[in-house]
């Protein structure tokens, strides 16, 4: 089954607290993580189409059972790649 679309996705450089900012986000009750921090759909497995990618997330049972409101990932990686910015912004408004 597939998940639910992500709330956050944090984009910053290495070693600059992106790390810190999810794992504080994601202790936060409401909030579920994703399988793994950093995902890297949007400069790596975009081929793999946004049915993959949104199964990275928590499902919408996982988000009854929990009570929680949000999910999302980190991605430092992704700061060096301006188009990265452009895909998330066609592929997740709002986001």
């Amino acid at each position: 089954h597939g998940g639910c679309r992500p709330g956050f996705l944090i984009i910053g450089a290495g070693k600059c607290g992106t790390s810190s900012l999810y794992h504080y986000l994601v202790g936060h009750p409401q909030v579920l993580p994703a399988k793994q921090k950093q995902i890297h759909f949007f400069k790596f497995y975009m081929h793999k189409g946004m049915p993959w990618y949104l199964s990275q997330f928590p499902t919408a049972d996982a988000f009854l059972s929990s009570g929680a409101l949000l999910t999302g990932e980190a991605a430092p990686g992704y700061l060096p790649y301006p188009d990265v910015a452009e895909r998330t912004k066609n592929m997740l408004p709002g986001t």
